[in-house]
């Protein structure tokens, strides 16, 4: 039996070791409460990273030209890297693609994105959503872009729209010709083909043409014939506009070095219309000419001047024709080289509910990874510089790649006005026998109405 001093050591020793089994039951409770409090936490944060789905869009893209076979690396690749968002594209007839479009958008069902005419941005420029900076600066886009893209493209400095391709003028020679003339080069400035003219033109007794030197005079029969005066006119300097382009300033004078005033628009205009005058010994074309295309497929005319979509139709119609493209010619070669652009571009509805989508679209499938695939069913020219100081060494479109560099674009308020008012001055001293200065001066004031109502 143990003592009482025994007894209360004993009880004193069961009540800590008691109070002590408490603690440490306790502790265990704790941390099982935090472990699993912890992996709470940890499933919640992870479930959260991933962040909710992302929102379905569906984009609606009109293109003339274009079929499907040839965009659809560009869309397959972006739907690849934004599985979230289906692009359908539709090809659309160029007949009507304007009109057509005007319409959709009027009533609300238009496409998310739309191709225009490198000049319909002034006239359509409401109807469309500049894009966001985040996405694509101005500052990016002349960096990695043609400058005639910035010029034509790029307003108040935001990028309204995305070319994929561009197209220029050059000067499409039959070789079979001119080596019949004794001409071994193609001519390298404006004074050569005038000098090449009675060399290359012949005519039967009653006069008319068996062979034709240059398809140049006249505005019906001749492929983008505003384009060639337009580019006329850039060459030899004319100022089509004020600074500020509220007024058009086509018949306005300048002076040369010698002091001497003179007026380039008229000059530009009496130097085209001269191959369509027989009072000249430049006389080489008429209204009665075949179509430029027609007449120079057949071998009947030496020279004529397109873009490089020309080749596709050459190659289809005259398979045989032995031909090759030279560089447009120039004033004076050894001032820098003026060409003339005529290209598409990708623009966004400002009514689209998805405008960076749309944008991202853009600016992904413009970019110098994915542009590439465009030109793989179809060379084209790009507007790209990283890409296109690659395709200037191309056998097939390395002309109109380098004449790109420095092409150049009319501004015009509407187009197909301005394109009417440029086919009327030609008509006016071919068809009418108006003096080519009076001719400038009827199309100044036309342009200024024009400007007047825009």
């Amino acid at each position: 039996m143990y003592t009482n001093a025994a007894n209360e050591r004993i009880r004193s020793i069961r009540m800590k070791f008691g109070r002590l089994g408490l603690y440490i039951m306790k502790q265990k409770l704790f941390y099982k409460l935090l472990v699993l409090s912890l992996t709470v936490s940890f499933t919640a944060q992870f479930c959260n990273s991933q962040g909710p789905r992302p929102e379905e869009i569906e984009l609606m893209w009109w293109k003339p030209f274009d079929d499907a076979r040839i965009v659809e690396p560009l869309i397959s690749e972006f739907q690849k890297a934004y599985p979230n968002v289906r692009v359908n594209y539709v090809q659309k007839n160029i007949e009507n693609y304007e009109d057509e479009l005007l319409d959709a958008l009027a009533a609300g069902e238009g496409p998310d994105i739309f191709s225009i005419h490198n000049d319909w941005l002034p006239k359509h420029k409401a109807k469309t959503a500049p894009a966001p900076d985040n996405i694509f600066s101005l500052r990016e886009f002349k960096e990695n872009f043609l400058e005639v893209a910035s010029a034509d493209l790029t307003e108040g400095g935001k990028v309204y729209a995305v070319p994929l391709a561009v197209d220029v003028l050059a000067m499409y020679y039959n070789k079979d010709i001119l080596s019949s003339a004794g001409i071994p080069r193609p001519p390298a400035t404006w004074q050569e083909i005038i000098d090449m003219v009675s060399r290359l033109t012949r005519q039967d007794s009653l006069g008319n043409f068996q062979k034709q030197a240059v398809a140049l005079g006249t505005a019906e029969n001749i492929n983008r014939a505003p384009d060639i005066l337009g580019l006329l006119m850039l060459q030899n300097g004319t100022p089509l506009y004020s600074s500020n382009r509220d007024s058009a300033t086509l018949d306005q004078q300048i002076q040369d070095p010698q002091g001497n005033y003179y007026s380039p628009g008229a000059r530009a205009l009496e130097f085209y219309t001269q191959f369509a005058n027989p009072a000249k010994l430049t006389y080489t074309w008429n209204n009665r000419s075949n179509n430029s295309i027609e007449a120079f497929g057949s071998g009947r005319v030496a020279m004529i001047f397109s873009y490089s979509y020309l080749r596709a139709t050459l190659e289809s119609k005259s398979p045989f024709l032995n031909y090759a493209v030279a560089p447009m010619p120039q004033i004076d070669p050894q001032k820098s080289r003026v060409n003339y652009a005529n290209y598409w571009a990708e623009a966004v509805a400002k009514a689209s509910p998805h405008q960076e989508a749309a944008w991202q679209f853009l600016k992904f499938i413009s970019s110098r990874e994915i542009l590439p695939k465009y030109y793989e069913a179809q060379k084209q020219v790009s507007p790209r510089l990283d890409i296109l100081e690659q395709q200037i060494s191309d056998p097939e479109i390395g002309v109109f790649a380098e004449n790109a560099l420095s092409a150049k674009s009319l501004y015009k308020p509407d187009s197909d006005v301005v394109e009417s008012i440029f086919v009327q001055m030609i008509d006016n001293v071919i068809l009418r026998g108006v003096a080519p200065s009076e001719a400038i001066k009827d199309a100044t004031a036309k342009l200024n109405v024009l400007l007047r109502g825009s």
